[in-house]
């Protein structure tokens, strides 16, 4: 078909705008309405990658699938005549780089005016845009940077006599931002002479020869707020003249007051680990001690020489406590299901362990220790050893071992006596009871919650008024009298109980809290009432006693009348006798002497038939005798004078314990004997009576030794056991114990003797 000339200028027209853009050293597309390749520049190929693909009659959208919605939007509305111009945007590449792009997108017109596609002229400024980005992270950085360091740049003309400073400088020191600096204003932030004198050396020596500034300075703000700053400036010299400095100043109080705090610590710790108050040993990664301060040499006995280099804690740690630790920290790093390997060590474990140690010393002799043993972590986080802090508790462990046994010495007491302690804070009615005072309500089981109302409920009717009362009465006088009341307890049981308490107030007189005991008496009570009952027996016995004394006082009156008689008469028989001499008178006063002995042995024998109805025989009272039960009832009847005395008195019957004996008789020997030893004691000492028994000889044997006034045998010897015989003045004195007892003795066939040296004391011996 041959084409018009009009179609022909046409037809060329394109080619040539073809073969422009082809040679065009910019990146220029042409495409047709369909968005379609006519021509492109080898600047567009080489820009967006295209060089070993031939692009000419395919859709742009196929060239680029990552083209978006809005781009497209962009196009079409082109294709409508729009002019679309972009300084810079991201391209984002299917590769998954991005390309930075600046682009002028319009449409191109045919030969009839009529919109033949779209026109493209865009620019890759990807190097470009990377260097700005590039730079603007690394200034944003150096402003962060700043501002967290709290640095700023400074500059000074010294040929125009002008000062610079960045916001940060303004800043620091405290100004406002239209604050006009000068060389001299400068010196007026600097108050401490020295601080003045260096800055201005050091700007001398800038502006004369060029030296470099590097200090470290007092300032004191605008505001009167005190900081230490860095100032570091570098000169700038032209024709070996300085024109310039510059340079930066930073903030460092921050740096210095922790430098500071930072010295102090560690003067700190120095004079800690230099105290000989505690004692601070460390080792290295192998286990050798490479630290042993004083407190440590004098809690081991070894010096720092001794050991430091040389020795491993082993030297003074319990094996068998080394073996217990190290098994702990496997199983706290490992678990208990670790398997033994030989490789692993457990010094290099993050250790933070406190416990008792015993360690031994030197000498050999031990103590007990509180030791806290840390990992020493290098930089890197590596353990570089173990610091161990060790404290000496063996005082402390003393202490407690005593407390304990004083507190279980209370709760044994409390037992014994059935007493329990109590606490009650009646403004919040929260109160606690002891583990006793639980048993002595016969509760057994968890500690319940403990109000008033609890106790309350337990009081038997009958006493519930008088109680309530009296803990009103407290509350008015806030002084707890002795109450005495009866409970019903958990189990059903009743007791009776008395308590005791004091009250505590606040300094306005408010009750803060009452605490107390309570004291199961119940058993007391009824032997209240057995000794009421014996009392009234007693008085019958009593009774009966002055009776019994009335006859012996009519026997005794009856004995020295019957006797009287037969031994006057014989006396005045006697006298006749002797002043006659006739035979035959003699022989019939001989005969009367008959009649009247006669008559005296009938009355004797009467007197003993009677004396024997007065009186048991003491053999026939015998029995098995424990000494120690003797013993035991006769301290228990001398309580009160033990007690006002504060004799020791100790018995010894392991030997000899048991004697066949009247226990009448021995009950009053003991009385006798140790009563007189605390009656007649000494009065610069407390009496001290040792009771032994022993076997000798088949003889059983026992003494009674004191330490009390003695007794000078030599002047009273002859008479120790005589009736009414006393040789002390004592106003219980009445010579009638011993003699009592040496009857006793006697009575049963043995013997008594005494030892005694004046101001040193007395020893007995009864031979049975």
């Amino acid at each position: 078909m041959k084409l018009n000339k009009y179609q022909s200028n046409t037809a060329l027209q394109e080619n040539h705008h073809q073969i422009f853009i082809e040679q065009t050293p910019t990146a220029i597309a042409m495409l047709d309405k369909d968005m379609v390749y006519l021509a492109v520049s080898q600047r567009w190929l080489k820009d967006y990658k295209l060089d070993e693909q031939d692009v000419i009659g395919r859709c742009h959208y196929d060239v680029f699938p990552e083209i978006g919605g809005d781009w497209k939007k962009d196009h079409q509305e082109c294709l409508k005549g729009a002019i679309n111009i972009c300084e810079e945007a991201p391209f984002y590449r299917a590769d998954g780089t991005t390309q930075w792009i600046y682009w002028d997108v319009r449409p191109w017109y045919n030969a009839e005016g009529e919109i033949g596609g779209l026109m493209m002229h865009t620019g890759d400024i990807t190097e470009q845009k990377e260097k700005e980005l590039k730079e603007r992270k690394f200034n944003t950085i150096l402003s962060d940077t700043s501002e967290i360091a709290r640095i700023g740049t400074w500059e000074i003309d010294f040929v125009q006599e002008k000062v610079t400073w960045s916001n940060m400088v303004y800043e620091i020191h405290e100004v406002p931002l239209d604050y006009e600096p000068t060389i001299a204003s400068g010196f007026d932030f600097f108050e401490d002479e020295e601080s003045r004198n260096r800055i201005g050396e050091a700007l001398k020596e800038a502006q004369e020869i060029g030296t470099p500034v590097n200090l470290n300075l007092n300032l004191k703000t605008a505001k009167g707020n005190n900081r230490w700053i860095k100032v570091i400036g570098k000169v700038e010299r032209t024709n070996g003249v300085s024109t310039k400095i510059f340079g930066i100043t930073q903030d460092i109080t921050s740096s210095m007051i922790s430098e500071q705090k930072l010295t102090v610590a560690h003067a700190e710790l120095e004079a800690i680990f230099n105290s000989d108050a505690i004692a601070v040993i460390t080792t290295d990664v192998n286990g050798i001690i490479n630290r042993f301060n004083k407190g440590a040499e004098k809690l081991l006995g070894y010096t720092a020489d001794e050991i430091i280099g040389l020795k491993k804690p082993e030297l003074y740690l319990m094996k068998e406590e080394l073996d217990e630790f190290k098994n702990n920290i496997t199983k706290l790093f490992r678990g208990d299901t670790f398997v033994e390997d030989e490789n692993y060590n457990y010094r290099n474990e993050n250790i933070n362990d406190t416990r008792q140690w015993t360690f031994r010393r030197k000498d050999g002799s031990t103590f007990s220790t509180l030791t806290s043993i840390t990992a020493i972590n290098s930089s890197l986080g590596v353990n570089d050893g173990f610091i161990s802090v060790v404290t000496d508790i063996s005082k402390i462990k003393d202490v407690k071992n005593e407390l304990r046994k004083k507190n279980d010495l209370l709760n044994l007491a409390e037992r014994i006596s059935l007493i329990g302690h109590w606490k009650w804070d009646p403004n919040n009615d929260i109160g606690s009871w002891s583990d006793n005072l639980y048993s002595i309500f016969d509760y057994h089981i968890e500690p319940i919650k403990i109000t008033f109302k609890l106790y309350f409920d337990m009081i038997l009717d009958e006493d519930r008024g008088m109680v309530l009362k009296h803990f009103e009465n407290a509350n008015e006088t806030k002084v707890f009298q002795k109450l005495r009341h009866r409970v019903r307890t958990f189990s059903g049981n009743i007791k009776t109980i008395e308590i005791l308490a004091k009250v505590f107030c606040n300094e306005k007189g408010e009750l803060l809290e009452m605490i107390g005991t309570c004291q199961d008496v119940t058993e007391s009570k009824k032997a209240e009432q057995k000794i009421i009952e014996a009392k009234e027996e007693l008085e019958i016995v009593a009774q009966k006693l002055s009776y019994q004394n009335k006859q012996l006082a009519d026997f005794t009156h009856i004995t020295s009348h019957n006797l009287r008689a037969p031994v006057a008469n014989l006396n005045s028989l006697m006298e006749i006798y002797k002043l006659t001499e006739d035979e035959r008178e003699r022989l019939d006063i001989f005969q009367k002497f008959d009649t009247v002995i006669n008559r005296l042995t009938l009355t004797l024998n009467s007197l003993i038939e009677a004396l024997k109805t007065k009186i048991s025989d003491a053999q026939e009272e015998l029995e098995s005798v424990d000494l120690n039960d003797i013993f035991e009832d006769t301290t228990q009847t001398l309580s009160g004078s033990i007690l006002t005395s504060g004799a020791v008195i100790k018995g010894d019957f392991r030997e000899l314990s048991t004697i066949t004996y009247n226990r009448i008789y021995m009950d009053s020997i003991f009385l006798n004997i140790i009563g007189n030893a605390i009656k007649y004691k000494a009065k610069d000492r407390a009496p001290e009576i040792i009771v032994k028994s022993k076997v000798k000889n088949g003889r059983n044997i026992i003494t009674f030794k004191d330490n009390g006034l003695g007794i000078d045998l030599e002047r009273h010897g002859h008479k120790l056991f005589g009736l009414n015989k006393v040789f002390h003045r004592h106003p219980d004195a009445k010579g009638v114990g011993l003699f009592l007892t040496k009857t006793q003795v006697e009575a049963m066939g043995g013997t008594i003797t005494a030892t005694s040296e004046v101001n040193v004391g007395t020893t007995f011996t009864i031979i049975f």
